[in-house]
């Protein structure tokens, strides 16, 4: 989507308030996922940037679909930057997430992106914006830095969450939180005798960076298979 296209649907950035993203929301972006919010201090922090890194199939996408899940069903407003127009809707749905409370964004590149994310950040009342960077790499630091500082302080300006997903670290140290898929197993059924069944799968997700502490802290996160 061009940027004056978004501008069409939101408006100028401030003149929309949409969601739950205003002065009543509570600090803290809930997960979804309980054990992870004891561990966080109950959620991802809203007005900062969360990045969440993961190889391919380690459960990185699937543990967004249920933040973002959770985010809709509580009344937010969300959007999704895809850059690689990976994002499968029925996913979403099958994790729980209200379609009509997202806006699903398919820049051409990773500066359109950048920019959507950052009219989305600034438009206000978007109580969660994923920035799906799939499997691009990243563009030369000294143009990086300078875009994930305005990125920082749209969000910080409209109190939304900003969930970044990379396969490595991007945002420096412009995250308040950054969060590591270091290890994922797949979880059958059945014992000696009986045929095996997928159950699920287990990833491991580790603090690898918090303004509020906690680095080092892990928890397993389950996920059962549909």
């Amino acid at each position: 989507m061009s940027a004056a296209a978004l501008l069409d649907r939101l408006g100028r950035p401030g003149a929309v308030r949409l969601g739950m993203a205003g002065g009543s929301a509570p600090r803290r972006l809930p997960t979804a996922c309980p054990d992870l919010d004891a561990v966080l201090g109950g959620g991802l922090p809203r007005g900062q940037v969360t990045e969440l890194v993961g190889l391919r199939s380690t459960g990185r996408t699937g543990l967004a679909c249920r933040v973002m899940a959770g985010a809709t069903r509580r009344g937010e407003i969300t959007a999704w930057v895809d850059l690689e127009d990976a994002l499968d809707p029925e996913a979403l749905a099958a994790a729980g997430t209200l379609l009509p409370s997202l806006l699903w964004v398919r820049p051409r590149g990773l500066d359109d992106a950048l920019r959507a994310t950052e009219l989305l950040l600034g438009a206000g009342g978007f109580g969660l914006v994923a920035l799906d960077l799939g499997l691009h790499p990243p563009a030369p630091r000294r143009n990086a830095r300078a875009a994930w500082i305005r990125l920082a302080r749209a969000a910080e300006r409209t109190r939304s969450t900003l969930l970044v997903l990379a396969t490595t670290r991007q945002t420096d140290s412009c995250a308040a939180l950054g969060l590591e898929v270091v290890a994922r197993r797949t979880l059958w059924s059945g014992g000696p005798g009986c045929r095996p069944l997928l159950e699920g799968v287990a990833a491991q997700l580790t603090v690898a960076r918090s303004r509020a502490g906690g680095v080092g802290r892990t928890v397993t996160l389950r996920q059962a298979c549909a």
